[in-house]
């Protein structure tokens, strides 16, 4: 049985996301993206990223309708 991860590591979200690291930590640390933290760790839970990226996504609907 396969187990799905609920939480990324920093650097397992900047792979998944091409962002660099010292981008994702700039993100944290600006509350920009979801982010748990459990002492000194820093986990991205996995829900929450999805729908991160899904809220900042821009298309052109939202754009055209941005400019109306």
């Amino acid at each position: 049985m396969e187990k799905k991860k609920l939480c990324l590591t920093a650097v397992e979200l900047s792979e998944m996301t091409g962002l660099s690291l010292s981008m994702v930590r700039k993100l944290t640390r600006c509350g920009e993206v979801p982010h748990i933290r459990i002492g000194h760790r820093i986990l991205y839970p996995l829900t929450g990223i999805e729908d991160w990226i899904s809220k900042t996504t821009i298309t052109e609907r939202k754009e055209r309708d941005k400019n109306v």
